[in-house]
């Protein structure tokens, strides 16, 4: 194999709250054809470069350490529970986050560190957010509709952004595998 499969993101512990709060949207949705992401593997993707040449991963990991201003570890609160894709067609729900430069300046460290690799930055606008589900089929849409406004408030949290971690994604039967490839811990 001469490529891996990589991205740039954020790893993130969700607590009880949103964990029962993800339940509930799991029942409310029941007999809808949705692939839940598995809470172990939640983060923010700062970035998606897909087929990777693995003779480049150690330049890229490189780059990064030297790039990225490293910010300090912080909470933040999720908001905004979503849906992105047509609205006859949702394909992915997902929560945003508070309104602040945290994920910007991260997403521009990081793209100055894969541009210094020669990767091309990325032409879809960058939105910070936790994906919870891939919508495959809906029967019901106004039903799904109803349950997202429905549950908004049900989806606030805090979560803790402690260190941005370069992956590789390989697929598995039970959804993708996530190998660290490099971690940049955040300092207190």
């Amino acid at each position: 194999m001469e490529f891996y499969r990589t991205f740039i993101g954020l790893p993130v512990k969700v607590g009880d709250r949103l964990l029962e709060a993800r339940q509930e949207l799991i029942k409310a949705l029941t007999g809808e054809r949705i692939s839940w992401v598995d809470p172990a593997r939640y983060h923010v993707t700062l970035r998606f470069i897909g087929d990777t040449k693995i003779s480049v991963v150690g330049e890229i990991g490189d780059s990064l350490l030297k790039e990225v201003g490293f910010p300090r570890k912080r909470y933040l609160q999720l908001e905004n529970l979503g849906s992105f894709g047509p609205r006859k067609k949702p394909r992915v729900i997902w929560i945003g986050f508070e309104k602040t430069p945290f994920f910007d300046f991260l997403k521009h460290d990081v793209d100055r560190a894969l541009g210094a690799c020669g990767i091309a930055e990325a032409e879809q606008p960058f939105r910070a957010h936790l994906t919870l589900g891939r919508v495959r089929n809906l029967k019901n849409l106004p039903g799904y509709y109803q349950t997202i406004e429905r549950m908004k408030e049900r989806f606030g949290d805090r979560i803790l952004f402690d260190r941005l971690v370069y992956y590789r994604s390989e697929p598995g039967l039970r959804g993708p595998v996530y190998t660290p490839l490099k971690q940049m811990e955040f300092p207190d």
